[in-house]
């Protein structure tokens, strides 16, 4: 099998395996090895992710009727990242957009500022770049819908998520459940949560790089795969790698390869 390592990881064993099992024959694992590891490579440039530039995904989005995606994979908690990237809600507000949109958030000091306010409140929050400082705050005003507990199942496989306080913040067309515990937005779990149906929106920001189909593109128009900043970004080179071996692939380009066969008895 190949062992893909995780791009997120800048560390000087970086790189990607072709791992061989075999009965006491060291020539056929060695020649497995090697031809698995030379056909990967060839492959290499099929692997890279198709993103589309946020202006580009937001002037897109109301071409269709139906509901679309917004896939922030870089944003992704169940990949590492820390889930508070406003970058997609800011991009939208700016340009004017004026579907429904419903985004999840991790944002534990709006969560808390909305629980003292209580239910109903409409009160300034600044959305975003709690954990990471590479999102600017969002300075907006909300009306607090909904205030959670954070105790909720997995749309997934049933098992119990603990996303801390939570807080379903209205501005406008912006609907935002901002969860004051990172969890997994692997699925329509914390809408769900909340009593919120993604079908009934315009727009649903999925800060995951992969949901079964049925989740969500069985029934939008469109997904798009938004080229968002982030620690967990399919575009490595806005990573800023600087630990693991170079040259590498897709971070530089003419990578010499070699493969060569490591025999461990």
């Amino acid at each position: 099998g190949m062992m893909i390592g995780n791009p997120f990881t800048d560390v000087p064993e970086l790189c990607s395996q072709a791992v061989v099992v075999a009965d006491s024959d060291e020539d056929l694992a060695r020649s497995e090895a090697l031809q698995m590891a030379t056909e990967f490579w060839s492959r290499r440039t099929q692997m890279q992710p198709a993103l589309i530039e946020i202006e580009d995904a937001v002037r897109q989005a109301s071409d269709y009727d139906g509901p679309v995606i917004f896939t922030d994979a870089a944003d992704a908690p169940s990949s590492g990242a820390t889930g508070d990237s406003n970058a997609l809600i800011a991009a939208l507000c700016a340009s004017g957009y004026r579907g429904k949109v419903l985004a999840p958030l991790v944002d534990a000091p709006a969560v808390y500022m909305a629980h003292d306010a209580g239910l109903g409140a409409t009160i300034p929050v600044v959305l975003g770049g709690s954990l990471d400082s590479r999102f600017a705050p969002l300075d907006i005003e909300v009306e607090i819908v909904q205030l959670g507990d954070g105790e909720y199942l997995s749309e997934s496989w049933g098992t119990p998520e603990h996303a801390g306080h939570t807080a379903v913040l209205q501005s406008d067309n912006l609907t935002i459940v901002c969860v004051s515990r990172s969890v997994r937005f692997i699925d329509r779990s914390v809408f769900i949560a909340h009593d919120l149906n993604p079908k009934d929106y315009d727009l649903i920001v999925v800060k995951s790089p992969h949901c079964q189909w049925h989740f969500f593109d069985e029934w939008a128009e469109r997904n798009f795969n938004v080229d968002a900043p982030g620690s967990t970004s399919a575009n490595l080179k806005t990573l800023g790698h600087n630990i693991c071996q170079r040259p590498m692939y897709p971070l530089d380009s003419d990578v010499p390869f070699e493969p060569a066969a490591e025999i461990f008895v």
